[in-house]
């Protein structure tokens, strides 16, 4: 990838393996329709190819990491401003 092209996706490059909607899905253990609503709204972590939304599987799981809460949850690892 060129710098013209990193600078374009907002410095980053992909690095992970991509995976679509239904297994994003099977990997949140949640519908597809919640996790095409939380990519539109800009919730979760995704890649737009044109009409196509995909997920890169480590970001996901990144992502979900930083959402976890309760007891056996180290303190300061939840990310309070989403």
């Amino acid at each position: 990838m060129t710098a013209e092209t990193r600078a374009a996706h907002g410095g980053e490059e992909l690095n992970g393996e991509l995976i679509d909607v239904e297994e994003a899905a099977r990997l949140l253990s949640v519908p597809p329709s919640w996790v095409l609503r939380q990519a539109r709204s800009g919730r979760i972590p995704h890649v737009r190819l044109g009409r196509y939304v995909r997920f890169e599987r480590r970001q996901l799981a990144a992502w979900c990491t930083t959402r976890r809460q309760g007891p056996g949850t180290p303190l300061g690892t939840r990310n309070r401003s989403t």
